[in-house]
């Protein structure tokens, strides 16, 4: 290992280390402006707040007057930092993606300095994924907890101040808690209901359809169809087949003789009427991923088990479940996941109510955001959802881990 170590510093050519001392010092410069610039916006920090504000004062006017902002700035004072306004407010607003491209300048410095040019070139085809991933993945997550500290407003257009847990302490000691744990109740029953339908559904019309027809291939095909159909036009759909004077459903119950109630306007049957669309769009899916599953098991199991006697029930039961464990690991987690995290179809058909019958977690979120403009009190309630997710993923998963037997 050291001979080929050795051998790699050896490669190292002379451009390629003039390379490294440029991106470093650009990765230096990248750093300290990014870092200046997001303490002067984002963190508002106290000794910068007098240059933030000439700068939030120039933004205004420009905006007021449509026209391109002008002037300058002193950064350090006594004239030694002279700049344009216009450049620190681009770099107030860009700090973050600033700072990640002088990360990746410092990264490739010393990759340069310690790697062959032909391992820098597979390095160089996986970053622009990882720099994506960093910006639009993992940043938003970190800010969200710096939003929840401050009090931060949709329509307010000045620069938010750090607050403190003051969020917090409305949504654990205040008026926050009772919509949160009544939103999470909410969402936890919503997710048991579907987690129901996509294994129990799933896993019964996969062994309807384990028959290598045509019929059953077509049938299997109209099954798993809704999945690929947007959310928003089904809702839309749903809405009319529920709809409580001249819906089908109504319809064909008053068949039967039975009044269907007003399904997405009466708050005990709201909830059940969004299921509907969940049960339509999901158990397709989950009957494909067990059809595959099942006829991937080797065909010798059941035939020793028919051998020694077992019914079709012994069978499904002490072959096929436990075959298909680790297929319903996958379901199991995914779909809650997913259904935790509900909100097109609860926005579309309707928004939260009737009251608060339908006000899943996320669409709570969106509302504090969106229609209360109050977009820390919204941070908060994520960062604390989000952890619940994590927490309660991380558990599923190692307990899983332990029971399931992946081998097979």
């Amino acid at each position: 290992m050291s001979i080929q170590t050795h051998n790699e510093k050896q490669n190292i050519t002379k451009p390629a280390k003039i390379g490294s001392v440029v991106l470093f010092i650009l990765s230096l410069i990248c750093i300290v402006v990014s870092t200046y610039g997001y303490m002067m916006g984002d963190l508002n920090w106290e000794s910068l707040q007098p240059l933030a504000k000439k700068v939030y004062a120039a933004r205004k006017e420009a905006r007021s007057f449509e026209t391109p902002i002008t002037g300058t700035i002193d950064l350090f004072g006594e004239g030694r930092g002279t700049v344009p306004i216009a450049l620190v407010s681009v770099v107030m607003n860009n700090a973050v993606l600033i700072f990640l491209v002088g990360i990746t300048f410092l990264f490739n410095a010393i990759m340069l300095r310690t790697q062959s040019w032909e391992r820098m070139k597979d390095l160089f085809t996986v970053q622009p994924a990882v720099f994506f991933f960093l910006l639009f993945v993992y940043y938003p997550i970190i800010d969200l907890l710096r939003i929840s500290f401050t009090d931060m407003r949709m329509l307010v257009p000045d620069p938010q101040s750090f607050v403190g847990l003051k969020n917090y302490e409305w949504l654990f000691l205040k008026s926050g808690w009772s919509i949160f744990s009544e939103s999470l109740l909410i969402t936890i029953r919503y997710t048991f209901w579907e987690i129901f339908i996509t294994l129990v559904g799933g896993m019964l019309l996969a062994l309807l359809f384990n028959r290598m027809t045509r019929l059953f291939h077509a049938m299997r095909t109209i099954v798993f169809m809704p999945k690929y159909i947007a959310v928003s036009t089904s809702a839309i759909v749903f809405i009319w087949i529920l709809n409580g004077s001249y819906g089908i459903l109504n319809y064909l119950l008053s068949l039967v003789g039975i009044k269907g109630p007003n399904w997405l306007v009466d708050a005990n049957t709201a909830l059940t009427g969004i299921l509907f669309l969940t049960a339509w769009r999901v158990v397709g899916y989950a009957t494909i991923i067990y059809l595959s599953a099942m006829q991937g098991i080797s065909k010798d199991y059941y035939e020793a088990a028919a051998i020694d006697g077992a019914d079709a029930v012994h069978r499904f039961r002490y072959i096929t479940l436990p075959m298909l464990a680790p297929t319903t690991v996958f379901l199991f987690v995914t779909t809650f996941i997913a259904s935790m995290k509900v909100f097109q179809s609860v926005d579309v058909m309707t928004q939260g109510g009737p009251g608060t019958a339908t006000n899943v977690m996320v669409q709570w979120i969106y509302n504090l955001s969106f229609r209360d403009f109050r977009a820390a009190r919204a941070a908060a309630v994520s960062v604390v959802f989000f952890m619940i997710l994590l927490v309660c993923t991380a558990a599923t998963m190692r307990y899983t881990n332990r029971s399931v037997n992946y081998d097979s």
